[in-house]
């Protein structure tokens, strides 16, 4: 392999074929390769499409990061792109590391990953930036209507709405590291997906709302993007978020007629709905090819599309053989 630079691994590539084909255009363009990553590539949309890839064991396996150093060097790997919440305290505790390597992962400290993995820790780590959280209410006297959730959920799983005790099933009870929380009604308040660029220092750099408007199996379907005062409450009160790198994925709930916001939970990582913002021309990966392998300085920069919307479609890889 021979590349100017070195080269970008995208994990966990799965079906992220969007975000692949824009990273492997930004390392193409100062001579770099993209290298996708998966337990099995050749069932990964992602890996099938890119061409280049490699494969790892589960994140939490013991072989995990000897094989991750392993792909690193055989690669000349400059930069590493994590896409999902399991292999971020692995990432993280690697960090220092690989980049003894040459590697950069672009992954946040742990304080931020123990806060964006727990929704009860969410909470109270982003109450000191004058944040509010929807209350997380004791379960033996409960003010109704309530959302149940696991706090370490994710894709929309286990979520019940209870509007009466009558709700509160065995069933319900029975969901791991349930917790219950304020019901923010979908009829009085819009939810939004925010992406957010922080640089290699914790700045802001950008934030692109999108507004959920239809979601399938956790993901987002349809969305907007919306310029709203979402984007100046970042600015103003998440501006500087120490140890933050990398596409940072808030979740917000805004009532329509107050304008009061309400963070619902964190993902350190690129979302699934980010095809949007980066057809908006918020390009944050092609910041994070030159922030870490050219060595640029990501300026502040709001000059995406506002309104556009995307609205999702099935689409197919074929392999032959």
């Amino acid at each position: 392999m021979t590349a100017s630079f070195r080269n970008v691994l995208l994990l966990s590539a799965g079906r992220r074929v969007s975000l692949a084909r824009a990273l492997a255009a930004s390392a193409h363009a100062i001579g770099a390769q993209l290298v996708t990553a998966d337990m099995n590539p050749k069932m990964s949309a992602a890996c099938q499409d890119n061409g280049l890839q490699a494969i790892l064991p589960h994140v939490l396996s013991n072989a995990y990061p000897a094989a991750l150093r392993a792909v690193c060097e055989a690669h000349r790997i400059g930069l590493v792109i994590p896409t999902i919440d399991t292999e971020l305290a692995t990432l993280a505790a690697m960090r220092a590391e690989l980049a003894g390597m040459g590697t950069a992962v672009v992954v946040s400290d742990p304080a931020l990953i123990n806060a964006s993995r727990d929704k009860r820790m969410t909470a109270a780590y982003f109450q000191r930036f004058g944040i509010a959280s929807p209350r997380i209410q004791d379960a033996s006297s409960l003010q109704f209507p309530v959302i149940a959730k696991p706090f370490d959920g994710s894709l929309s799983r286990d979520i019940t709405i209870l509007h009466s005790a009558a709700d509160l099933t065995e069933k319900v009870r029975g969901v791991p590291n349930i917790i219950f929380a304020d019901y923010l009604d979908q009829k009085t308040h819009d939810e939004f997906t925010c992406d957010a660029y922080y640089t290699r220092t914790g700045q802001l750099a950008c934030v692109v709302p999108r507004q959920r408007l239809e979601v399938r199996g956790g993901e987002v379907s349809k969305a907007r993007a919306v310029r709203n005062d979402i984007v100046a409450l970042f600015f103003e009160k998440l501006g500087q978020i120490d140890g933050a790198r990398g596409c940072l994925t808030f979740q917000f709930f805004r009532h329509r007629d107050t304008g009061a916001h309400w963070l619902i939970e964190l993902n350190a990582r690129f979302g699934g709905g980010y095809p949007l913002t980066m057809a908006a021309g918020a390009v944050y990966h092609d910041w994070l090819v030159r922030e870490y392998l050219l060595q640029e300085t990501v300026q502040p920069w709001q000059e995406w599309a506002d309104g556009l919307t995307m609205l999702r479609y099935d689409a197919e890889v074929f392999v032959h053989g």
